[in-house]
């Protein structure tokens, strides 16, 4: 992303946390059978056209492939970036700064007068804004209709081409938007939440997104690299999915929301409350998955929560058993996500559990 976009860096750790290694043959001996037969777990990673892949357990890391990245290379997380943006507004709610229950222009006062005026924190942080309902309703052309709400902001931000309507100012479009239904009626997967997110933690703290990044969470799990997001052209970040980061620190991101690292972090960045509204969300009804979205996370079931992106990136984490995975995906020729099955998530839980 990096050759072709601007980029803003998020500096690591100086002093890097250190992952055990300690393989289980339990989870490279793992079987895979579906209606095509069955497959060793490596090559079922391979149909898939995995990257790269790891499976870390309390900090040891039981399985670790990369087969068309290396371990220092930063991959794009793309929508996985929306949980790091939502883990910063946690972080400002616990450390009070922000009130989740007030209305979003108490702390940005460009949003006064507007229509997003008396929504909720809490509302755009469970993608409950009313703003935006078509964001992944492909037939309406949210990549490629410039009429729609998507392709202007992301063409504001330089992520799809511009056309003769791209806003001069993502802030002025963001402004602008008009309610598709009133906040709090269902939860809508929208890039736009995600963007009022990080406008919010930047002026809320008279910081850079770069430096929250680095400052709240890059530096204090002990990053091993240097993290970037891409900027718009005039220095604005991707605060949706605009962040790339090598996999061993996305899987030390996903520890931070294991049992133990809540509980030594005295809950400073994720609370073990916030962590149930998670789980105890409500889906919604979707023919795909119960997805639900609540603090920005697609899936909370079963104890396993999980956070993909466009390509087949994707994090999944079980707190109670403090078992983190990983994957980098890219897309295929018909635009498909590839991400594991559901009986291979399972399939891996058990083994690293034995």
């Amino acid at each position: 992303m990096s050759e072709f976009f601007p980029v803003g860096v998020i500096n690591k750790s100086s002093q890097p946390y250190q992952f055990r290694s300690s393989p289980k043959k339990l989870v490279e001996n793992i079987i895979i059978t579906s209606k095509k037969g069955t497959a060793t777990f490596e090559d079922y990673l391979k149909k898939l056209h995995v990257a790269s892949f790891i499976v870390v357990q309390k900090g040891n890391i039981v399985y670790e492939k990369y087969f068309s990245t290396l371990p220092e290379d930063q991959n794009t997380l793309q929508s996985v970036s929306k949980v790091i943006t939502s883990t910063l507004i946690t972080n400002l709610i616990n450390e009070g700064k922000i009130d989740i229950n007030q209305p979003i222009e108490k702390y940005i006062s460009d949003l006064k007068g507007t229509e997003w005026e008396g929504i909720s924190v809490r509302n755009i942080l469970d993608m409950k804004s009313g703003m935006d309902s078509k964001s992944i309703d492909y037939e309406s052309g949210p990549f490629t209709n410039p009429q729609h709400k998507n392709y202007q902001l992301e063409s504001a931000l330089g992520v799809l081409p511009k056309a003769a309507n791209t806003p001069s100012s993502v802030y002025e479009f963001i402004r602008g938007l008009k309610k598709d239904k009133a906040a709090g009626l269902a939860a809508e997967y929208s890039n736009i939440n995600t963007f009022v997110l990080g406008w919010l933690a930047e002026k809320v703290t008279a910081q850079k997104y770069t430096d929250l990044v680095a400052e709240r969470i890059w530096r204090p799990m002990g990053a091993s690299s240097n993290a970037y997001v891409c900027l718009s052209d005039k220095g604005v970040p991707w605060y949706h999915g605009g962040i790339s980061a090598t996999l061993r620190d996305l899987a030390r991101f996903g520890m931070l929301f294991t049992k133990s690292e809540i509980q030594n972090r005295k809950e400073k960045l994720i609370s073990f409350n916030q962590l149930k509204e998670i789980f105890d969300a409500k889906p919604i009804e979707n023919p795909i998955a119960p997805f639900k979205w609540a603090y920005q996370w697609d899936l909370a079931n079963d104890g396993i929560m999980m956070k993909a992106g466009f390509g087949g990136q994707a994090l999944y984490i079980h707190p109670e058993k403090e078992i983190v995975i990983v994957a980098f995906n890219y897309v295929d020729k018909d635009w498909g996500m590839n991400l594991i099955s559901d009986a291979a998530l399972n399939n891996i839980i058990k083994a690293v559990e034995k």
